[in-house]
């Protein structure tokens, strides 16, 4: 089981999540509690960058739909960097591509 990094910076006024290693049900807890103290701190738009996720689960997907549900209630939205095709290919079968924007690299996910 490996352990789920957070790293929070700001780029253009917009937090950033670098994630690094897995998001699962071990980990999910970690990444709810921090999209949601970014969304009710004013800061309902939220790029996630996934580069660095090597494992995802029902939990993780969960969680950040939870994220999403909540951010939309402030006129947020969350989007997604997900270069990674084994994790890409999870958003796809569960069908969350439709409702995640979902992007190759940091620059995409801001200019989109």
């Amino acid at each position: 089981m490996a352990d789920l990094k957070i790293d929070t910076r700001m780029v253009d006024g917009k937090p950033v999540l670098d994630l690094t290693g897995e998001v699962d049900s071990y980990n999910s807890p970690k990444l709810r509690e921090t999209m949601v103290a970014l969304i009710d701190e004013g800061s309902p738009d939220i790029v996630i960058n996934m580069t660095g996720v090597d494992y995802i689960d029902s939990t993780g997907l969960g969680t950040l739909v939870g994220g999403l549900k909540r951010a939309s209630e402030k006129s947020g939205t969350i989007r997604i960097i997900c270069p990674n095709e084994q994790i890409y290919k999870v958003f796809n079968i569960t069908g969350l591509v439709k409702v995640f924007p979902i992007f190759d690299n940091e620059q995409a996910a801001f200019a989109g």
